[in-house]
């Protein structure tokens, strides 16, 4: 089906090619138009870093394969020059570092057995074939960054925080629901939940293979895509379970028999903790990174916390295991929320300030207690 990305993509081409024949027929200097094409059909990409990436591979690649065939062709011909050739321009290309440009190089050597004399292998012709090229990487380029431009850096961290803007959403309307003030929210579609997953992980790809991808590494993004899947997945698995549960919640919970006291709610302070560790992302991505309170505390693999949901259970006459099941879900979900957390927090915390020292690392903010249940203490044997 035609979609507008590949309506763009083919407008792109034509109008690159378009005007790379134009330009060459009009200032007559380019003898074979095939050349500039050729180059405009290479370097046209859908991403504009790797837009920049195949203009400076093509260009450099044109002027190594010409320069070293040339260099060859002085003293071998034919086919044993062509060998010959292909023998020197890798180790070259890999000792300057263009070894994005071995394909388009060895491609150039070969098109020099297209050459009816000989005596035309000199350096006009290096020179021109250069020219040719530079024509239609120019005019690829400015096609590409003039008309319907695509950042996807920027779509690639815009991603996680609409997934958090979702989350965040989400669990408001949870929220509502436990105060009585809203029936039970559908669950998110898990097909949307995985389009943007699927369209994070090939955006990280291309680009940890163009020219951002070092500084990606060094933002921790391969790890940010790993946490998100992990997340995604319990996020999923926890909502099913949610489903589980009566339609109308069937109220707070009542006094603890013994202690006159009313019962602690571990399911509303995790949702508490939940939410605002969604929020502190949603804050690190537009301004500065910063641990969710709540996350921070440890609390996840208290044994206590089972006894209270079996508490909870047992107060709102609601199935224990169920109950059991949806509190190990919301586990991995704070573990992972708050490892992105910290690497935002890390992040922002490189960027805006140099560290001192290799012992000086960003630390860990104060744990601060969400609103829920105290932890009590075990008993005496």
């Amino acid at each position: 089906m035609l979609n507008s990305l590949l309506l763009r993509n083919a407008l792109k081409i034509g109008i690159a090619v378009f005007l790379t024949a134009a330009i060459a027929i009009w200032c007559e200097r380019i003898t074979y138009v095939w050349y500039s094409l050729m180059a405009v059909v290479f370097v046209v990409d859908d991403n504009d870093s790797q837009t920049v990436q195949s203009a400076s591979a093509r260009l450099f690649g044109t002027i190594a394969g010409g320069l070293i065939t040339f260099l060859v062709h002085m003293i071998l011909s034919g086919w044993i020059g062509v060998m010959v050739s292909f023998l020197l321009i890798l180790p070259v290309l890999r000792l300057a570092g263009w070894q994005s440009a071995s394909g388009v190089a060895t491609l150039v050597s070969l098109m020099f057995l297209m050459i009816p004399g000989h005596e035309e292998l000199n350096w006009d012709y290096v020179f021109n074939r250069s020219l040719d090229t530079l024509l239609g990487s120019v005019v690829a380029l400015a096609v590409g960054l003039l008309l319907w431009p695509r950042n996807q850096g920027a779509r690639l961290k815009a991603i996680p925080l609409e997934m958090r803007g979702q989350m965040a959403a989400q669990l408001a309307a949870y929220q509502r629901w436990l105060a009585g003030q809203a029936i039970r929210p559908e669950p998110l579609a898990p097909a949307q939940l995985t389009v943007q997953i699927v369209e994070l992980e090939s955006l990280l790809q291309q680009e940890l293979h163009g020219p951002q991808g070092r500084l990606l590494r060094r933002q921790h993004w391969p790890q940010r895509q790993l946490l998100w899947q992990h997340l995604q997945h319990h996020w999923i698995q926890w909502e099913r379970l949610l489903q589980l549960l009566p339609e109308s919640w069937p109220g707070e919970p009542s006094e603890a028999p013994g202690t006159g006291a009313r019962g602690c709610d571990p399911f509303s302070a995790s949702l508490a903790s939940l939410g605002q560790g969604l929020e502190g992302g949603l804050r690190s991505g537009r301004q500065s990174g910063s641990v969710g309170p709540g996350l921070a505390s440890g609390r996840e693999g208290d044994p206590s916390e089972a006894v209270a949901w079996r508490r909870l259970a047992g107060q709102l006459a609601l199935p224990q295991l169920l109950m059991l099941a949806i509190g190990e879900e919301l586990r991995p979900l704070l573990a992972s929320l708050r490892s992105l957390n910290l690497i935002d927090s890390s992040d922002a915390a490189l960027t805006m300030a140099k560290p001192k020292s290799r012992s000086q690392r960003p630390g860990l903010p104060a744990p601060a207690v969400a609103s829920g249940c105290p932890s009590p203490r075990p008993s005496a044997p």
